[in-house]
């Protein structure tokens, strides 16, 4: 058993190694608990045929105030490329593009009242600050309710469909309020137009850059080391791994699924071990194909 003071973080992603930094500069001991052999969570990177790239799909948008200000400081925003981004649908065997303000206007698959409606919709979740009030609707009845029948079944429902598959219909309102304002904002901020960024070197640039800050900062690792259970007792929270080792410190903070979190604190009341495992969880496939040739 190891034992000591301060906090230790189950989740070695961004999130857990953004509160390592902070709590670090607050003076507290910190150490880092991933299961994974590296850190950086869904961030993390792949390699493949001696080429190393992100091993999901990520951008970086203007909007993005929190993960740019994190960039600056890892001094990283260098290194930092923007670029501009079209956008298009595909319906009825064509594609259509809805880049600027008069190729919306255009879109044949909607008529002028369902763009009117629609542009309201937008302007609505770009410029709504209680997004709580949306986590009791559905997406689909909100945006029903915003957009029109129609919209819903000639825009929308696709768009959700393609991205969350079965679970389109149980998506929460707030769900694509945020993907609309986060769009929006970008998009605002780009003069009209949304600008996509990324750093040279992909997240790998990132993720070796924060590591290196966390262990100058006196951050401890312990990664490839699954976590099996956390226990408080209300003055010592013990944690122990899948190699049977047990570590205690003075708090234990969890930046795992909530599902993960239950299974992990079977010691939580029945009502919160309800409400963690109620969380619907979207996986994703994301296939990456090295090509002697474009596809285009």
């Amino acid at each position: 058993m190891a034992s000591g003071s301060g906090v230790s973080i189950v989740g070695g992603g961004l999130l857990g190694m953004t509160l390592a930094l902070r709590l670090r500069a607050a003076g507290l001991r910190v150490s880092i608990i991933e299961g994974s052999p590296g850190l950086g969570g869904l961030a993390a990177s792949q390699t493949l045929g001696g080429y190393t790239w992100d091993r999901f799909y990520h951008v970086v948008l203007l909007s993005d105030s929190a993960l740019r200000a994190l960039l600056e400081e890892l001094q990283l925003t260098d290194r930092l490329r923007w670029g501009y981004a079209g956008s298009g649908f595909y319906t009825d065997g064509r594609f259509h593009s809805l880049t600027t303000t008069l190729d919306f206007l255009r879109f044949p698959p909607l008529r002028l009242w369902d763009k009117a409606r629609l542009a309201a919709t937008i302007l609505r979740a770009a410029n709504l600050r209680d997004w709580q009030s949306l986590e009791g609707e559905t997406a689909a009845d909100w945006l029903v309710r915003w957009s029109g029948q129609r919209t819903y079944d000639r825009l929308w429902r696709p768009l959700l469909r393609a991205k969350l598959g079965e679970n389109a219909d149980l998506a929460s309102a707030a769900f694509i309020w945020a993907i609309i304002a986060r769009m929006y904002a970008a998009r605002r901020s780009g003069l009209q137009r949304e600008m996509f960024g990324y750093v040279e070197g992909g997240y790998a640039t990132i993720l070796d850059r924060f590591r290196a800050r966390l262990t100058s900062a006196g951050v401890d690792f312990r990664c490839g080391a699954p976590a099996v259970s956390v226990h408080s007792d209300g003055h010592v929270a013990s944690i122990t791994l899948a190699d049977g080792a047990r570590l205690t410190s003075e708090y234990a903070i969890l930046t795992v699924p909530c599902g993960r979190a239950a299974a992990l604190c079977p010691q939580f009341e029945p009502q919160e071990q309800a409400r963690l495992r109620s969380v619907v969880y979207q996986g994703i496939v994301c296939p990456s194909l090295l090509l002697r040739r474009p596809l285009a």
